[in-house]
């Protein structure tokens, strides 16, 4: 029994270190994910189509439910007790009779007005909406492409900002950075020049990290001409500003 458990003991033993000695002579290759932006169409795009940035698609705005009827209840006339009707004359019942047609008349005229005011407050409600609201499609009012969304520097903006959510470092409590950016007619980044500075130098570097890594999936600007544009940096924000 001892003979046999040293024996399994080794065996075990140098699986172990087979195992181990192989692991490190041919390490398991991990497959390196991308990045990929979708632009949807809310989104920042590069070469927006024409069209109005308030309206929310192609489709016709459904007009307003109709107003609902108003319902004005007519008092029923006071009735005499049955000694009194017995004494009524003829002349009391027509004279009755076209004092109830009256009132009916008067109160139909202020049901057909009470309407006609709901439906002046309804077209009015409607018309108030179809003046703050675009019309056609969904785009900008100079854009010329095919896409829906807003202009060249907003798209630029987006993508400064999700590559700069991935090299976010720095020191101090606010950093800021101001960086003049220039992007050719390939889309590539020709160059970039910090104007103004609170002076963290990793924030620095975090910056040129971020337009590095988002000026390798750039598209060209739609003007066919050198992009410039100054954007300022914060952790986790970039905004159009001039310092």
């Amino acid at each position: 029994m001892g003979v046999s458990f040293i024996i399994s003991t080794v065996i075990h033993l140098a699986v172990f270190l087979l195992l181990l000695w192989w692991g490190q002579l041919f390490p398991p290759t991990m497959a390196v994910q991308e990045t990929y932006y979708v632009d949807v169409v809310n989104l920042p795009v590069a070469n927006p189509r024409a069209g109005s940035p308030t309206q929310k698609g192609d489709n016709a705005e459904a007009p307003p439910p109709p107003a609902p009827e108003s319902t004005l209840s007519m008092p029923s006339p006071q009735r005499p007790n049955a000694k009194g009707r017995a004494a009524t004359t003829e002349k009391d019942e027509k004279s009755e009779t076209s004092s109830d047609a009256a009132f009916a008349e008067r109160m139909a005229k202020l049901e057909n007005k009470a309407a006609s005011q709901q439906e002046e407050a309804a077209l009015e409600q409607l018309r108030k909406r179809l003046r703050t609201t675009g019309s056609g499609k969904a785009g900008m009012p100079a854009g010329r492409g095919s896409e829906a969304g807003s202009d060249y520097t907003s798209y630029i903006q987006s993508r400064l900002k999700d590559a700069l959510n991935q090299t976010n470092d720095y020191d101090s409590n606010n950093p800021m950075v101001y960086v003049h950016l220039y992007i050719g007619t390939d889309g590539k980044v020709i160059r970039q020049k910090i104007e103004q500075s609170t002076g963290d130098k990793r924030f620095e570097l975090a910056v040129q990290r971020a337009i590095e890594m988002a000026g390798d999936k750039l598209v060209p600007p739609p003007s066919h001409k050198v992009f410039e544009g100054k954007f300022r940096f914060r952790p986790k924000e970039v905004s159009r500003s001039k310092p």
